[in-house]
């Protein structure tokens, strides 16, 4: 019997001890194969080369991006009884964007365990947080299945470290939001470039948001997207767009 739960674990890496600790406090979680948790974290295991172990990171990610937003769909359906469709998919589009998985991650202490890729030590950056956390996620589902990886997600991710009345209340993109609500109004818009300086690989944008007609924003940026942004973000402010939700659609249990 003994022998047998033995062969259900697999011997870990002497020079990943730490590292193994650092994933069992953030996923609660003992790992079957720990290997698979050192691919999230692009960890070369046996004779791998780094190209290899990239690749299995790559791949983890894939998955724990699907599966993670399979199991936000389902908490959120869950936690909002009224929500609607529009309401839900706008808070799962929040929660698993990448600036929120990079701050999840942050609070995780998922960084200070990355390792670069062969990318990035040549341009100087680290892989994304949020990459590696949804890595970590795909892991947990290959390792221990549905069950675990979602009270992993529910409880040691969503519960822990998202605060849903804040998330409520933050704005993805401020072009979106204004579009939703000229479209709402039936009213015209359009942008236009006011401004266009710097050399061609440093240009430098400034771009008008026009409602009805009438200039209700501008904002500036190296590319046009950015400063499209820019300007719906203070024509937002201007129409006093993006205070809160409608309350129909916010109750809890």
């Amino acid at each position: 019997m003994l022998k047998a739960l033995r062969s259900l674990f697999k011997p870990a890496p002497a020079e990943s001890k730490d590292l193994l600790a650092a994933i069992r406090s953030m996923t609660g979680l003992r790992p079957h194969d720990p290997n698979i948790y050192l691919a999230a974290f692009r960890r070369k295991v046996n004779d791998q080369t780094q190209k290899n172990a990239n690749m299995r990171y790559e791949r983890l990610e894939y998955l724990g991006d699907a599966v993670l937003g399979v199991l936000m769909a389902e908490y959120l359906y869950e936690k909002y009884p009224n929500g609607n469709e529009g309401y839900l998919t706008s808070m799962r589009s929040k929660v698993v964007s990448r600036k929120a998985l990079n701050r999840i991650a942050d609070k995780m202490g998922i960084p200070r365990w990355m390792q670069q890729s062969s990318r990035g030590r040549r341009s100087g950056t680290t892989s994304v947080p949020g990459n590696t956390l949804e890595a970590l996620v795909g892991a947990v589902y290959v390792d221990r299945g549905w069950n675990a990886t979602k009270t992993f997600v529910h409880k040691r991710i969503l519960d822990a470290y998202v605060n849903f009345n804040k998330v409520e209340k933050e704005v993805i993109s401020y072009k979106s939001l204004l579009i939703e609500w000229v479209q709402r109004q039936k009213k015209s818009f359009d942008y236009a470039v006011i401004e266009e300086n710097g050399a061609e690989h440093r240009k430098r944008f400034t771009i008008a948001v026009k409602v009805d007609g009438e200039i209700q924003g501008e904002g500036s940026g190296q590319s046009k997207k950015i400063a499209e942004e820019a300007a719906s973000r203070a024509a937002c402010k201007a129409l006093k767009l993006g205070k809160r939700e409608p309350s129909s659609t916010r109750r809890r249990r």
